[in-house]
């Protein structure tokens, strides 16, 4: 082939690479952009546990990485999940630390500002209060202030249970000290919740358990707190799947709405209404608020205060 037709030859193969080259770099730039592309990066997302009242059993913050885990797999995402306590939270979201979604109890304070979305939060598990005897069937009549022990619990609201069932001046107790007290027989009655009758359970006694539905703030919450438009999209594919795995609750002793999981004594825990509830986080004010409501007896302020 003649020298002057190789070189044509040659500029033309190169002039349709060129071509190629820009017909396919707009293309790969755009499957980049949309998330599509199979040599994506990891997608990392961090998430925030905050146990502000005790389960019935088990581990939340564990519980959450095994159900990240299963949502991650195929999707080129990794869940990161840290448990932390309320205050250690507000202190990194202070300094500038947020996650990508927290999970917290109901009533918590500080984090209100930093939860976006269009929906603020979705209860994933919740628990209860209730009244606890050593007496097999125990009718409750005699449940007195006096012959009765509160298990103040942790940052929940158990002295708020207490006044709207007529127990305000009771004696209280750290939660395991409650137990204690009403097994070495110190009071009649216990008011505690669902982790008290797992540790009923746990040492083989006989006992009754008679549900508190005057209050209720012990709701397991899930929030959003990325701004990210790709991270935000993850973290709300995530809540759904966390929300349709509500049957495997009874791994932590909690309980989810409109399912009826037990066949046990935490039967007649579930499927109740609440006539007064805590049920969102709230403002360090309000906060303020219903502590000097339980503090001064104010019912009615109380009830205002709740939902």
């Amino acid at each position: 082939m003649p020298e002057k037709r190789k070189l044509i030859v040659f500029r033309i193969i190169v002039s349709l690479i060129s071509v190629a080259i820009l017909i396919a770099v707009p293309f790969m730039a755009l499957k980049n952009k949309n998330g599509v592309s199979a040599e994506n990066e990891m997608v990392v997302m961090s998430v925030w546990q905050i146990d502000c009242f005790e389960g019935g059993k088990g581990s939340r913050a564990s519980y959450l990485q095994s159900a990240a885990n299963g949502f991650s797999v195929n999707k080129n995402t990794y869940f990161n999940v840290i448990q932390l306590s309320s205050e250690a939270a507000r202190e990194n979201l202070k300094n500038g630390n947020c996650p990508d979604l927290i999970s917290y109890g109901a009533g918590i304070y500080g984090i209100e500002s930093y939860i976006t979305g269009n929906k603020s939060f979705y209860t994933w598990a919740y628990g209860g209060y209730c009244l606890l005897s050593l007496i097999e069937a125990d009718n409750f009549e005699s449940v007195t202030k006096e012959n009765t022990v509160i298990n103040l619990g942790t940052e929940n609201l158990s002295a708020a249970a207490a006044l709207f069932c007529g127990l305000h001046g009771a004696a209280t107790e750290r939660p395991t000290g409650a137990y204690v007290k009403l097994i070495n027989g110190d009071y009649k009655y216990l008011l505690g919740t669902q982790r008290d009758i797992f540790r009923l359970k746990t040492r083989g006694v006989k006992f009754s358990v008679k549900p508190l539905t005057e209050f209720n703030d012990l709701y397991q919450n899930i929030s959003i707190t990325t701004s990210e438009p790709a991270k935000k999209a993850i973290a709300r594919n995530f809540i759904d799947y966390l929300l349709f795995g509500s049957n495997e609750i009874v791994k932590l002793g909690l309980m989810y709405q409109g399912k009826t999981l037990y066949e046990d004594e935490m039967r007649v825990m579930e499927g109740l209404e609440y006539q007064n509830k805590i049920i969102s986080p709230l403002s360090e004010s309000v906060r303020g608020e219903l502590n000097s409501a339980i503090a001064n007896n104010d019912l009615k302020k109380l009830k205002n205060l709740c939902i």
